[in-house]
């Protein structure tokens, strides 16, 4: 075997090795996450608690195999002691899974490894499907339900309808950015009816409102058109600045509106989302606003300024940070939006776009084996480096290609 075969195939060997240990920690993840709201798949402290390990050790490996430049190491370290600092403040352990995640996707082929967990997970949710459907044909009263202004709302062994449906909706992001080379109308039509099956038991707008843009946006990547330059350009801008746009607006109206400003507007959009603004309004008169993360409570019912409360709700994740888990990752990934901008291509720009609107609806965002796109800021932040070889190996290899090109 020569030279540079051998030292060809030891690169493949590292990239394999490399997507090998990220693929098996979002895996791991995958089947944590979907069992901690588990009906019906339960496992013990103890077993959590070895999986936290095994990933944590799993992932370890994975970013000491890593290059760093000495700027990049120093950020990678201060972003997860913020992470820690902030997870142990508000007892939101997410943070810390996603840190770990975001520091070490370096050289990883995002693409190639959501393409293996979206199977994993879509097996573990028809899982429960089936079950469901099995139980609720036998006896209809046995299974549990989540309900809305009266509305029972199926939850398929998820704890909750909106669980089930963001499952459904993130598993469908994860199968169209790993396929979207492959996609076509009918396959985006195929998708859209399963999340529309779905939500007629599940009645989770967000899930359904997501998966329609997502299948909207992609449409129209995949014409070829004069005027798709002109589409890009919009993908390009809005993708860049809507997370910083949106930071600021919910957290002025929210600020705004506490000081007595903007009140018929915070009406107009409290109804528009569901009462997510007045939750937020509440939780910062209260509570105030939060730098690094602290922890918020509140009674299980509240009287505030002529408004009773049964039970507090943040599925604004905009604001829940700026109450809760801290201003600074809004500012963080609000830059890291804007300077990796350019380095992305349209797919990858849609999906922050995704993840933008998504924010504005639910809290889940900041776990990043469930909502992928940060991974995409941490692909750009961390870069692809290649393994380091000596001059001599690097003279056999020029050596090679050249003998191959003549």
């Amino acid at each position: 075997m020569s030279s540079v075969s051998l030292v060809e195939r030891n690169i493949k060997n590292r990239q394999n090795f490399i997507q090998l240990l990220y693929t098996c920690a979002l895996l791991i993840l995958a089947f944590k996450n979907i069992t901690d709201s588990s009906v019906i798949i339960r496992k013990t402290d103890l077993l959590d608690n070895i999986i936290i390990i095994i990933f944590t050790g799993i992932i370890g490996v994975k970013i000491i195999t890593q290059r760093y430049t000495y700027p990049k190491f120093i950020f990678s370290i201060a972003l997860f002691c913020m992470c820690v600092y902030t997870c142990i403040k508000c007892y939101y352990f997410y943070l810390y899974f996603t840190a770990l995640l975001f520091i070490g996707i370096q050289d990883v082929d995002l693409e190639k490894a959501l393409n293996i967990v979206w199977k994993f997970k879509a097996f573990l949710i028809a899982i429960h499907v089936f079950t469901y459907t099995k139980d609720f044909i036998s006896n209809p009263y046995s299974v549990p339900y989540s309900y809305r202004n009266g509305v029972q709302r199926m939850t398929f062994y998820q704890g909750h309808a909106n669980t089930f449906s963001m499952y459904v909706c993130w598993i469908s992001m994860e199968y169209l950015y790993s396929n979207y080379k492959k996609l076509n109308p009918i396959k985006l039509v195929l998708l859209w009816l399963i999340n529309y099956f779905f939500y007629l038991f599940c009645d989770s707008n967000t899930a359904l409102t997501i998966v329609t843009i997502a299948c909207i946006l992609i449409y129209i990547s995949l014409i070829k058109r004069d005027y798709i330059k002109y589409y890009e350009l919009l993908v390009k801008l809005f993708s860049k600045y809507l997370y910083g746009f949106l930071s600021i607006f919910f957290v002025t109206i929210i600020i705004g509106f506490v000081n007595g400003l903007f009140t018929n507007m915070f009406d107009t959009l409290n109804e528009m989302f569901t009462g997510r603004l007045l939750y937020g309004a509440v939780a910062y008169d209260l509570k105030g606003l939060s730098i690094f993360g602290k922890n918020v409570t509140f009674d299980p019912k509240l009287y505030w300024n002529g408004y009773w409360i049964d039970g507090m709700i943040f599925d604004n994740c905009y604001i829940w940070m700026m109450v809760s888990y801290g201003i600074a990752y809004l500012v963080l990934i609000s830059l890291a939006a804007i300077a990796f901008n350019s380095r992305m291509d349209t797919r990858d720009r849609i999906f922050i776009i995704l993840y933008s609107l998504y924010t504005i609806m639910e809290a889940y965002v900041m776990n990043a084996a469930i909502c992928f796109p940060l991974l995409i800021l941490g692909m750009y932040f961390t870069g692809k480096r290649e393994p380091a070889i000596s001059a001599g190996m690097k003279r056999i290899l020029l050596k090679g290609r050249v003998v191959n090109e003549s």
